[in-house]
C-alpha cells in the first residue's frame, strides 16, 4: 500500500487498525469490575448508616446510655469438658 493510500484511507476512517494488546483488555474488564464493586460498597455502607441512625434514635428513644450500648457481650457456656468459657 502507498503513503498516498494509507492516507485516504485514514482520512475516510478506514486507516489500519492497531489492535489492543490482551492486557489493556484484562485491565479494562478489571477496572470495571472494581468500579461495580465500589458502587455495591458504598450502597451497603449507606444502609448501615441508615440502619445506625434508627438504631440511635431508638436507644435514646428507650434511655439507653452510652456504657448499656458499649457493654461486652457474656460469656457463652458451651459446656466444655475442660470447664473453661469461651
Amino acid at each position: 500500500m502507498t503513503a498516498y493510500q494509507t492516507k485516504k484511507e485514514a482520512l475516510k476512517g478506514r486507516g489500519p487498525k492497531n489492535p489492543r494488546p490482551a492486557s489493556l483488555n484484562i485491565a479494562a474488564a478489571r477496572i470495571v469490575k472494581l468500579e461495580n464493586e465500589i458502587e455495591e460498597l458504598k450502597e451497603e455502607n449507606r444502609m448501615y448508616k441508615q440502619q445506625f441512625v434508627i438504631w440511635q434514635y431508638n436507644a435514646y428513644k428507650h434511655g439507653m446510655k452510652e456504657h448499656q450500648l458499649n457493654a461486652q457481650l457474656t460469656k457463652i457456656d458451651r459446656e466444655r469438658t475442660d470447664g473453661e468459657k469461651r
